[in-house]
């Protein structure tokens, strides 16, 4: 069993479509992101365009009167990702007019979500795609991006978000799944919690590490990883070594290649989600 785990600013970056692209050839089975990088793909998918800035000669006072939103190294329009959060207003609207209980578990709230937005044309998103192949999203943060200003100016609410309910889900498809031994991994794309296993990230531990980029050897230490496992930490630019993974995937298995092992579990995962 393959799980993901994403930080930073990737969609805006525009990572997204690799990620989506490792869910549909089955070679991820569980997502866990930021809210960020769960929603701000819609921006792209709407034809928002996002433009390069020199981050080490930006000046944010100037792009905050030009009305520019920075992600270090590029921009995009705020009342471009001002309307987008309004957009993603109607999804709560929808929630509500559609969901009869009072509570819902985040990775089902994020599975709702993708249901929407592929309804919407916005299939290439990650929520959407992750939908569309039953692929459980996480998002233990998901007030922490643009959805808690969609949630502020939508008319109808709609339930409460459980997101304890994911530790439950999440502990119910590892105890199902990830059997000890080869075939279970995890990856992390630019740190991120929990930052265990497999990881690329910029950060360095000099003094600790940033944005959950501790040591990867940690997870041994909480019993999350045999000492027997394979820990690999790597430093690099994730814009560079992201499609560096996807193109050895590519090389590797061919251009029609999907994970056998994917076809055994998706089934039951998507009951999960839709049950």
């Amino acid at each position: 069993m393959g799980w993901t785990g994403s930080s930073k600013s990737m969609a805006s970056a525009g990572m997204d479509p690799l990620v989506a692209w490792l869910v549909e050839r089955g070679y991820v089975d569980v997502v866990v992101s930021t809210s960020a990088n769960a929603t701000e793909d819609v921006l792209e998918q709407r034809g928002v365009p996002f433009y390069q800035v020199d981050p080490d000669h930006v000046d944010d006072e100037d792009l905050w009167k030009r009305r520019l939103y920075r992600f270090y190294d590029h921009v995009v329009s705020a009342e471009a990702y001002d309307d987008m959060e309004y957009f993603l207003a109607g999804f709560f609207e929808h929630l509500a007019a559609t969901w009869s209980g009072s509570t819902i578990p985040g990775v089902r709230f994020m599975h709702e979500l993708g249901r929407w937005l592929d309804a919407q044309g916005l299939g290439g998103t990650i929520a959407a795609t992750c939908f569309r192949h039953g692929v459980p999203l996480f998002v233990p943060a998901a007030p922490d991006g643009p959805l808690s200003e969609s949630y502020r100016v939508a008319r109808e609410r709609g339930p409460v978000v459980d997101f304890f309910k994911d530790y439950e889900i999440a502990l119910a498809i590892m105890n199902r799944f990830m059997t000890p031994g080869p075939g279970t991994a995890a990856i992390f794309f630019g740190g991120g919690v929990p930052k265990d296993f497999i990881q690329i990230t910029t950060d360095n531990t000099v003094f600790g590490g940033l944005g959950g980029a501790g040591v990867s050897t940690e997870c041994i230490s909480w019993g999350k990883e045999s000492p027997a496992g394979l820990n690999v930490m790597v430093f690099a630019d994730l814009t560079i070594a992201l499609p560096l993974l996807c193109q050895g995937l590519l090389e590797h298995y061919g251009p029609t290649h999907v994970r056998p092992a994917r076809r055994t579990i998706a089934a039951e995962l998507r009951a999960r989600l839709d049950g």
